[in-house]
């Protein structure tokens, strides 16, 4: 596989990259809940990846800066389009609440129920594996927010950062206007 060993992450106030790390730190051996969230984290990225492969205009500019369906399909890339709020049952009902609930507080939405990644494509990492230990996230918008950040790194532990495996298709998006 043709992966980047590290990734060049410049964190600060004149950075252009955000940094969200999760609350939980589980461990995948001991706790059977974690389990029931890496599904919940999984069936997300799934559902963003559905969504990309359905949004024709993401797609054709996807495929005008050399990424093809193939590889959109190879690693999962997705399209946060703010659509999950229809999808995933309210919070009232047992089984929203629990979704919801592990979406929270991994900081993946917001206590509104916004979406953090809105706007974004959305690349996953894994860790050595194959579990999902963060995600790539890239604003397609035109014109950031004054003190907004063009790219999302969201971890899902705090030592993440050390096992995540970035493919090089990273690279072709943080460089593409």
């Amino acid at each position: 596989m043709n992966h980047l060993n590290s990734m060049n992450i410049a964190v600060g106030a004149m950075s252009n990259m955000r940094v969200l790390i999760s609350c939980v730190d589980y461990n995948h051996d001991i706790l059977s809940v974690s389990d029931f969230q890496e599904q919940v984290i999984e069936q997300l990225l799934d559902y963003y990846h559905s969504r990309l492969l359905c949004n024709l205009a993401t797609l054709r500019k996807l495929e005008s800066i050399g990424v093809s369906k193939t590889i959109i399909k190879k690693y999962k890339i997705g399209l946060c389009d703010r659509t999950l709020n229809h999808h995933v049952d309210h919070s009232r009902t047992p089984e929203g609440a629990s979704v919801r609930g592990v979406l929270e507080v991994h900081g993946l939405i917001r206590p509104s129920g916004h979406e953090e990644l809105r706007g974004c494509l959305v690349v996953p990492l894994f860790d050595e594996n194959g579990l999902i230990a963060g995600v790539f996230a890239k604003r397609l918008a035109q014109y950031i927010r004054r003190n907004g950040r063009r790219f999302t790194l969201w971890l899902a532990t705090q030592n993440a950062i050390n096992t995540l495996v970035f493919p090089n298709i990273i690279e072709v998006l943080r460089h593409e206007n």
